[in-house]
C-alpha cells in the first residue's frame, strides 16, 4: 500500500489506544507477548500489548453446534470499536475490491455469510455500525510475537488476510515453505492458514500491529454457505479474458 495510506490506518487506530491499554492484564496470559522499545525520543509507545477480537458473528465457548445460537462479539458495543470500525471503513472496502479480482469465490462467499447473519438469531444489543468487510472477523493485534501455528478455526480455502502496520520493520515466516517474507507496514499476505504453519518473530524495535482478517468454518456451516475450491490462476484469466 502507499505510504501516506500506512500512516493514515495507523492513525486510525487511535480510537483503540483505551481498548488496546485495557486489554493488557487480560493477554497477559500470552507467553509471546512483546512490549516495544521504543526510543526515549520519541516517547512512550501509543499502544501496550493485546489483541482485540471482533466478529459480525461467532458462538459461545462451548456452545459450537450447527443448533446452536450466533452472536456477535461483544466488543461491537464499545463506541472505541464502532468509531474504529467506521474509520477504516474505506480501507476496507478496498481490501474488499483487490479480493473481488484475485479471490472471487472468496468474495461471493463472504457476502452470503455477511447476508444470512440477518436471518438468523444474533444479540439483542445489535450494534448499529455497518460491517466494512467480507470477512465475519477482524482482530487488531498489538505488539505480540506469533509463535509458528495453523488457523483452526478457518476453512481452508477461504484465505485468510494480515495487513501490517506500525512502525516495526518484522518478516513473516512460512516454515512449511521454507519461505520469509518482509513484513514492512503497509504488507497484505493472503494465506491458507489453515494448511500452512507461519509465525512472526519477536522484534525489539517499533510497533507491530496486525489486522488479521478471516472466516470461520463453523459459522459458515450454521449459514449453510457453500466452500469454493481454491482459486486458481486460470480462475483469474477467465474472468478477464473470456467474462
Amino acid at each position: 500500500m502507499p505510504s501516506q495510506r500506512v500512516v493514515w490506518l495507523y492513525s486510525t487506530l487511535g480510537s483503540l489506544v483505551k481498548e488496546a491499554k485495557n486489554k493488557n492484564q487480560a493477554n497477559k496470559r500470552f507467553s509471546h507477548r512483546h512490549v516495544p522499545e521504543v526510543d526515549p525520543a520519541i516517547g512512550d509507545a501509543i499502544f501496550g500489548h493485546g489483541r482485540l477480537m471482533t466478529a459480525i458473528a461467532t458462538f459461545q465457548q462451548g456452545h459450537m453446534r450447527l443448533v446452536d445460537r450466533l452472536y456477535e462479539s461483544p466488543h461491537l458495543r464499545s463506541p472505541a470499536v464502532k468509531q474504529y470500525l467506521q474509520d477504516i471503513a474505506y480501507a476496507e472496502e478496498f481490501w474488499n475490491s483487490i479480493a473481488e479480482v484475485t479471490l472471487p469465490d472468496l468474495t461471493c462467499v463472504g457476502k452470503q455469510a455477511i447476508a444470512a447473519k440477518d436471518d438468523l438469531d444474533r444479540t439483542i444489543s445489535r450494534t448499529t455500525t455497518p460491517w466494512p468487510s467480507i470477512y465475519v472477523g477482524i482482530d487488531v493485534i498489538v505488539n505480540q510475537e506469533t509463535p509458528p501455528h495453523l488457523d483452526t478455526i478457518s476453512t481452508p480455502s477461504l484465505l485468510d488476510l494480515v495487513v501490517s502496520l506500525g512502525t516495526h520493520d518484522s518478516h513473516f515466516h512460512i516454515s512449511d515453505l521454507g519461505i520469509i517474507f518482509a513484513y514492512l507496514p503497509g504488507t497484505m499476505i493472503y494465506l491458507a492458514g489453515k494448511f500452512l504453519h507461519h509465525s512472526v518473530p519477536k522484534r525489539e524495535k517499533g510497533e507491530r500491529i496486525a489486522l488479521a482478517h478471516y472466516m470461520k468454518d463453523m459459522v459458515h456451516s450454521r449459514f449453510g454457505v457453500w466452500r469454493p475450491a481454491f482459486t486458481q490462476q486460470k480462475d483469474i484469466l477467465g474472468k478477464f479474458l473470456w467474462g
